[in-house]
């Protein structure tokens, strides 16, 4: 979750202006973590989707093996990036 655009605009006044500046850092932190796993998540949606596609040549989808492989390893990067995002925030 964000801070609030209150806390944004008008800090608290028992607040610190580091302890404000770390609650509003906290909950930017939050919303790219969330952005990027929405996007991460959509985007392997979608690798699967054409992966399975590919696989049953429904509707006679038809794509470059070579492309296939491109998208397989970018997905398997995908993947690792996010693993090491995650792992990076959890074991500080």
């Amino acid at each position: 979750m964000s801070p609030p655009h209150d806390l944004i605009q008008n800090p608290p006044a028992n607040l610190t202006p580091k302890q404000w500046v770390d609650a509003v850092h906290v909950g930017f932190q939050k919303q790219i973590v969330t952005f990027l796993l929405c996007a991460y998540g959509f985007l392997l949606f979608v690798t699967t989707a054409i992966i399975l596609l590919q696989g049953f040549h429904l509707w006679g989808f038809a794509l470059d093996p070579a492309l296939l492989k491109w998208l397989g390893a970018a997905t398997i990067g995908e993947i690792g990036g996010l693993l090491l995002i995650t792992f990076r925030a959890v074991f500080k």
